[in-house]
C-alpha cells in the first residue's frame, strides 16, 4: 500500500485533560463506569480566546490522544459488563 500524504491529518495540542486516572490500567472505557468522577480541561493561554461565549453552549466535543498507550490491537473482543 502506498501512503497518500495528502490524506495525513496533523493536529496540535491546545490543552490538557486532567483526571484522577494516571495509568491506562483501571481507567474506565465507558462513561457509565466513571459516573461521578471529576476532571478538568486546561486550555493553553494562547488558545483561550477560542473559548469566548462557551458558556452559551450545552456541550463541547474534546478530541484527545491516548499518549500512554504503548501497544494496541486493531481487533479486540468488546468488553461488556
Amino acid at each position: 500500500m502506498v501512503l497518500d500524504v495528502s490524506r495525513i491529518i496533523k493536529y496540535r495540542q491546545i490543552g490538557i485533560i486532567h483526571s484522577p486516572f494516571k495509568t491506562p490500567r483501571g481507567t474506565p472505557i465507558q462513561p457509565i463506569t466513571a459516573y461521578g468522577v471529576r476532571g478538568t480541561v486546561e486550555v493553553f493561554p494562547e488558545f483561550a480566546a477560542g473559548l469566548k461565549d462557551l458558556e452559551d453552549f450545552s456541550h463541547i466535543i474534546l478530541i484527545y490522544h491516548f499518549h500512554l498507550i504503548k501497544d494496541y490491537s486493531l481487533i479486540v473482543k468488546p468488553h461488556i459488563g
